[in-house]
């Protein structure tokens, strides 16, 4: 079907799906099984398997004078896993000052990623404060991370708990328009997953009721009933000032509480984000006595004194060990925390928005202002605090240029109890005096809550990661718009045999997913559309062909990389798929990739949404149009712009036919590969047939 009947038919087709579009600014590998588990060998005894998981475990190596050790290889480092030595069965070495490092959209290993999240601390932060921890953020992207460095912004207030409101991106113009409204932004993406309150864990801060009872103290020593009743009235004040401290102390602490609570299940969410996560909290702090008890110099002297009394009296319920000591509890609490960002490799540095602290005020007079809090809660994760922002950039690069180099150990393990934590140890072999930094241990892969599936479903398409659960194929062309951007159309195969085999029943609900990255990691133009279908009617199709979605981008001159992923939500199975193109200049000469042809009568054929809706139908040979193939590799056009009297030379292809600046080729028999060129320009293009 090669006529203008294809193209009727595809847009009718739309109408069995329900459309919608938003318009956005934006490892442990899957165990391998060889199927036979539980089956009976030619012997007829049982044959048993193995399952096992690629882990890939990222490392950091120091010299004695604080440089990154390069040159290293896989013999110089050993693997331990829960006390079992495990030979590296791959290994990989990025240096992120290298030449690609610069180009956002290069590939990398997911697991030499490195994850920063930036978490506005809302609960323990004046208002007029959130503006210079605005302003630390903004310098921090724009002068500390680098282009393949991801990043994402979250919110976080102790009465509604965390909202995340970008997922990790390479997009550094999302980011800074979340920066700019923390409070109130959201995001219409679905992957940035910024549209519900993340995190919350639902705990109840009601005041507990107190039954307190308050024994008057008399004075000892003879004195006269007006002064006795002075005395004792003045005692019966400073105790009741006292428990009103404590109660106080107590609603302080449980919102201390509450927010190392959402920390602690911050990091756990993480665990299953690739490569080394970072959280900069951006933050006032809290009154560190809160977890470490007073100090002799934050105690007054009143309460030092009247403590002291009642303790040699005997009264040793009037005080307050946690407010002197620390409260165990909350000691707990922080040690769980730090247990929690170890198993899942993830480092809290914090930054003191306070900036300079005075300990003396005009008002108050000598006042103890620190930002112990901050170290509290940064120092058993293994990061720091960075007390003055005028210094944020030289800190944050100093240790920045400690993980310039990264090398990623890969082995092979048993994948038998998901969600198990593994210790892990690595140690290196011949090379004296240097330090290693690398993550503690893994979790087997298979138990993920649905936070860390939705944040994983957004590393799919950041970090490149290969899907088998549904083959897609797709491409994407450049062709000239209504306006001063390119029409880009994007075609994506979908196998339908793989869509009915993994749904449940009749109804087959599949998300498509489209973003354009340019060279900076920006996302200059997306689609995302929810599709519907009735396999009882398209069932037939789906099995012959599959499902073809068209949906057109429009994008500005530059190169891109056209990411796509296919989503069945509730069997949580994905399909992914990456071309890259270049979008000329209006005015440049230019050739098309190969567009195949196909029989498109065997496919369930869907028309996306277009954000060039005036553009002319680009795929469009004579008076005759067509709807290319991403998967098929038999006849082939090219279009060529702006070149007078073009004429294609191709290898392994000969020329059917030329109309205006379309070529038709037919490929020939047993061909792998087919060059083009238009001859007489630098023009090239090439394709891989098998």
């Amino acid at each position: 079907m090669s006529d203008r009947r294809a193209l009727h038919w595809f847009r009718s087709a739309a109408l069995l799906v329900p459309l919608f579009l938003w318009r956005t600014g934006a490892v442990a590998c899957p165990p391998v099984d060889d199927g036979q588990a539980g089956r009976l060998s030619s012997t007829g005894a049982v044959k048993e398997t193995v399952t096992v998981s690629v882990v890939e475990v990222p490392v950091t190596v120091i010299g004695r004078d604080g440089n990154p050790v390069r040159g290293l290889t896989a013999a110089n480092f050993e693997v331990i896993d829960e006390g079992q030595k495990r030979s590296i069965s791959s290994f990989d070495a990025i240096d992120f000052t290298s030449k690609d490092a610069t180009q956002a959209i290069s590939p990398l290993n997911p697991a030499a990623r490195r994850n920063f999240l930036l978490v506005f601390d809302l609960g323990f932060s004046q208002p007029a404060m959130i503006q210079r921890a605005q302003n630390a953020a903004r310098e921090f992207i724009s002068k500390s991370v680098l282009p393949r460095d991801r990043v994402a912004v979250a919110t976080l207030d102790q009465g509604r708990g965390f909202r995340l409101l970008t997922a990790f991106t390479t997009d550094r113009t999302l980011l800074a328009s979340a920066i700019n409204d923390p409070k109130s932004y959201r995001s219409s993406d679905p992957l940035q997953i910024a549209s519900q309150v993340m995190f919350d864990r639902a705990t109840d801060f009601s005041p507990a009721g107190k039954n307190l009872i308050t024994e008057s103290a008399i004075p000892d020593g003879e004195m006269t009933p007006r002064q006795g009743n002075a005395m004792a009235a003045t005692r019966n004040e400073a105790e009741t000032a006292q428990l009103a401290e404590r109660d106080r102390d107590v609603s302080s602490r449980r919102t201390v509480d509450r927010e190392i609570e959402l920390l602690a299940a911050l990091g756990n969410s993480l665990r299953s984000i690739s490569g080394r996560k970072q959280i900069v909290l951006l933050s006032e702090g809290f009154d560190s006595s809160l977890l470490q008890g007073r100090t002799a110099k934050s105690m007054t002297t009143d309460r030092a004194e009247q403590e002291t009394v009642d303790t040699s009296k005997g009264e040793v319920w009037k005080v307050d060990n946690d407010t002197r000591f620390g409260n165990a509890g909350s000691t707990g609490l922080l040690q769980q925390f730090a247990d929690v960002c170890k198993r899942s490799d993830v480092v809290l540095h914090a930054i003191d928005i306070r900036g300079t602290r005075v300990q003396n005020t005009v008002e108050s007079g000598s006042t103890e202002s620190s930002n112990e809090a901050l170290h509290a809660l940064a120092a058993p994760t293994g990061g720091t605090v960075f007390q003055n922002t005028n210094d944020l950039v030289a800190q944050f690069n100093r240790m920045l240029h400690q993980q310039e180099v990264v090398y990623v150990l890969g082995i092979n393990t048993p994948a038998n109890d998901p969600g198990k934590f593994h210790s892990l140890k690595v140690k290196l072999v011949n090379v004296p005096g240097a330090k290693i930094t690398h993550r503690s241990g893994y979790y087997e892969a298979g138990s993920q809550s649905d936070a860390e599936r939705t944040l994983t479903t957004a590393e799919i398409i950041i970090n490149d990661i290969p899907q088998s659960d549904i083959r897609i194929a797709s491409l994407a062309a450049a062709f000239p718009g209504s306006g001063e951007n390119a029409q880009v159309p994007v075609i994506v195969d979908i196998n339908g045999a793989d869509l009915i085999a993994k749904s449940e029943d009749e109804s087959i609900v599949a998300d498509v997913y489209v973003y354009a990255f340019d060279a900076n990691g920006v996302v200059r133009d997306s689609l995302y559309q929810r599709l519907t279908l009735d396999a009882s009617r398209v069932g037939e199709k789906l099995r012959a062909g599959g499902l073809k979605y068209y949906g057109t981008l429009s994008l500005p001159p530059a190169t891109y990389a056209v990411k796509t992923l296919v989503r069945l939500t509730e069997q949580q199975q994905n399909g992914y798929a990456r071309v890259d193109v270049v979008v000329p200049q209006k005015s440049a000469m230019a050739m098309s990739r190969p567009l195949f042809f196909e029989d498109t009568s065997r496919w369930v054929l869907v028309k996306g949404t277009s954000h060039d809706p005036n553009g002319p139908y680009p795929f469009t040979i004579g008076e005759s149009t067509f709807i290319p193939s991403a998967s098929a590799r038999q006849r082939f056009a090219v279009f060529v712009a702006n070149v007078d009297n073009a004429n294609v030379d191709a290898t392994a292809a000969s020329l059917v036919s030329k109309s205006g600046n379309a070529f038709v080729f037919d490929v020939s028999p047993d061909a792998k590969s087919v060059e083009l060129a238009v001859r007489g320009t630098q023009l090239k293009t090439s394709v891989q047939l098998r």
